[in-house]
């Protein structure tokens, strides 16, 4: 692996956070601003989509990687499991809304947006510094497998 490539996965972590909550402000910042409903629709879709990859990423490599290496974290790790079942009912919710008012769309993209910064809160305190102190010492796929989890999340 080069050496470029050696950036701490807690902090790559944070920073998948941070473009992620920069979307959804973007998208409540449309609709303070009156933006069309439809031109905020595809960037909606476009978010929830993202985050939806996030935590399919996270459950399907960045957990498993981190029980198999941190077993006092499996409660942890079950409880952040059960958040993004959470949120993927929100985002279902929100995407089941369809072409609606934007005080309905506002108010299902503040429900979204809370259960979001309570998760990453609480995901960031938990379990960055244990993917930190993974960096360097794991094989390329289980690399590859947080670095999936936890990169490309731009606006």
């Amino acid at each position: 692996m080069e050496s470029s490539r050696l950036v701490a996965f807690g902090n790559q972590l944070v920073q998948a956070h941070i473009a992620l909550r920069e979307r959804i402000d973007a998208l409540r910042d449309g609709l303070a601003d009156d933006a069309g409903v439809k031109d905020l629709w595809s960037h909606c879709l476009s978010f929830c989509a993202a985050l939806e990859r996030h935590h399919t990423a996270e459950d399907d490599g960045v957990f498993p990687v981190l029980a198999r290496e941190y077993p006092e974290l499996r409660p942890v790790l079950d409880e952040l499991g059960r958040d993004h079942r959470i949120v993927s009912d929100a985002l279902a919710a929100l995407e089941g809304l369809g072409d609606v008012d934007p005080v309905a769309l506002r108010h299902e993209l503040d429900s979204v947006a809370a259960l979001m910064e309570t998760h990453f809160t609480y995901e960031e305190r938990k379990i960055a510094d244990a993917l930190t102190a993974l960096t360097g010492r794991l094989g390329e796929a289980d690399t590859e497998l947080i670095t999936r989890a936890t990169t490309g999340y731009e606006a």
